[in-house]
């Protein structure tokens, strides 16, 4: 027997009516809460802004971390930690950050980047603080 033959068999119209409203409903969420492309960044060095950016326009900018020059990058609305000395280097593994809410951070180095959006725009928290 074919599965939609069954599927209807053993469904009345109602429960079909209520299955396509979930699933245009979880369509519709997804598409609400996708995130926004962020406009501005701010670096943050012990937990401290130290530098706001405009990502409207490219640079390659130094801060100073606790093992020493940190180098960022803005290009095409995207930010990186592009390169540092660190142990690991896992800050530049998390490559391009554009959303508003995305974080990137080379925790020996002490810096973190935050992409934010437009006031009163939905942004998600850190996960976690560490001190």
């Amino acid at each position: 027997m074919n599965l939609w033959r069954l599927a209807v068999r053993a469904t009345t119209p109602a429960d079909r009516r209520t299955i396509l409203t979930t699933a245009l409903a979880i369509v519709a969420l997804g598409v609400v809460m996708a995130r926004m492309p962020g406009n501005r960044a701010t670096v943050y060095r012990d937990n401290r802004p130290i530098l706001a950016l405009s990502m409207d326009r490219d640079l390659t900018t130094e801060v100073a971390g606790r093992l020493g020059p940190v180098k960022i990058q803005v290009e095409g609305g995207r930010i990186r930690l592009l390169e540092y000395d660190s142990p690991r280097m896992i800050g530049t593994r998390t490559g391009w950050i554009r959303d508003a809410g995305g974080t990137t951070a080379c925790v020996p180095c002490g810096i973190l980047i935050r992409v934010e959006g437009e006031p009163g725009e939905e942004t998600r928290e850190y996960d976690a603080v560490a001190h």
